[in-house]
């Protein structure tokens, strides 16, 4: 019996000092683990075309030390020297920066931010490590870093950070292609004619299908990311600050309709009047194809974004449009065999389209269309030479 009860009290003391211990334990996790809450804020487009895309920040709230930062990589200075070159060419450098929370607020009053706490299944050394590594970036020429608008954006570089630190499951947003994020983003904020030129721009490189990593490179992608995680999020907060309705979505393939059924008409039209508009669409066409074909080539072969390379629009838009402006006044002939030239080039892409790794959206293929009218005035052009 004595064995008994020595055996039953030395179980009691025994569960006893584990619950008390398992509490201790509990009790000072939860002190450490409310140190850091790290949120995730994603804000909305605005009406700016570096604000159309909208902007994602990373808030660390530290209750030890009542510190309450936002952490933002998508800093830049417009007052750099020749900054549009800079962008244009891809060489200008970004910059993580750090406010506090009610400031960013105050910046984006025009704009609804949504906030997602993240239930991160981190240690309170992994938090701090991200803390620490946030903070990190703050010194020297950490701060700053090559901006890239589809593999490293404000948005990447806080993925990165949380998909490092944090269990991500293998559940896909399931997106087409960059091109169509990117350019979708500019329809949709009522800048349709921003988006069909950046939609020329891009290049067969842009129309890879993101991997699982890469599928969310804008705000919206990796808020929607995370909440496919349910177990990341212990709380998600809307904060709205006006009730301004967004932008009414636009696209230009309606007036490029209008322009080109314009410039049939007056094509085909003898008159005095409308072959004199006829003329003047001519040489508007070649300066608006040369000055896009120039922007395309540089775009493509000289810049560092890589969304750009590898464009085969510079089949068919390409800087020798220019040199046609010239000709066009002082050789007929010469002027034919240039259109002979476009025609060809461009008709062989459309046809070989469907085994070109590169989207063209249906805007893209009505301003080939148009091209392709002015070539035929070209050609026309140069055999009204035969005939004098």
């Amino acid at each position: 019996m004595n064995g008994i009860l020595k055996k039953f009290f030395s179980l009691l003391l025994i569960t006893t000092f584990s619950l008390v211990f398992n509490n201790t334990t509990t009790a000072q996790d939860t002190t450490v683990n409310s140190k850091l809450r790290i949120s995730v804020l994603t804000c909305d487009a605005g009406d700016d075309l570096y604000t159309i895309w909208g902007h994602t920040a990373v808030r660390v709230v530290d209750s030890i030390n009542n510190t309450d930062y936002v952490f933002n990589f998508g800093s830049f200075d417009f007052s750099t020297p020749n900054f549009i070159a800079k962008f244009m060419k891809g060489d200008l450098m970004y910059f993580i920066s750090a406010t506090t929370y009610t400031n960013f607020l105050y910046e984006y009053t025009a704009r609804n931010v949504h906030e997602q706490e993240l239930k991160l299944k981190l240690t309170p050394s992994e938090k701090e490590k991200w803390y620490q590594e946030l903070q990190v970036n703050m010194i020297g020429n950490n701060r700053f870093y090559l901006y890239n608008f589809i593999t490293d954006n404000c948005t990447t570089r806080i993925k990165d950070g949380l998909f490092k630190h944090a269990p991500i499951n293998g559940y896909s947003i399931r997106i087409h292609s960059f091109r169509e994020e990117v350019v979708s983003a500019t329809y949709k904020g009522g800048l349709g004619w921003v988006g069909l030129g950046i939609d020329l721009l891009l290049g067969a490189v842009s129309d890879q299908t993101p991997n699982l990593n890469q599928e969310a490179f804008l705000p919206k992608l990796l808020y929607q990311k995370i909440a496919l995680n349910p177990k990341l999020v212990l709380s998600s907060k809307d904060t709205q600050y006006n009730n301004k309705p967004q932008g009414k979505e636009t696209s230009p393939i309606t007036y490029l309709i209008l322009v080109l059924v314009l410039y049939i008409f007056v094509s085909n039209w003898n008159s005095l009047i409308t072959q004199r508009i006829a003329r003047v669409l001519d040489i508007s066409l070649l300066l608006f194809f040369g000055i896009g074909g120039a922007l395309v080539l540089y775009m493509s072969q000289f810049s560092f974004h890589n969304a750009c390379h590898e464009n085969y629009n510079l089949i068919w838009l390409h800087p020798l449009y220019l040199l046609a402006i010239p000709v066009y006044f002082l050789s007929k002939k010469w002027t034919g065999y240039m259109g002979w030239l476009f025609f060809t080039a461009t008709t062989l892409l459309m046809f070989a389209s469907h085994w070109i790794p590169q989207h063209f959206s249906k805007s893209v293929i009505v301003i080939m269309i148009l091209a392709l009218c002015l070539q035929i005035r070209l050609i026309k052009r140069g055999r009204l030479a035969k005939y004098k």
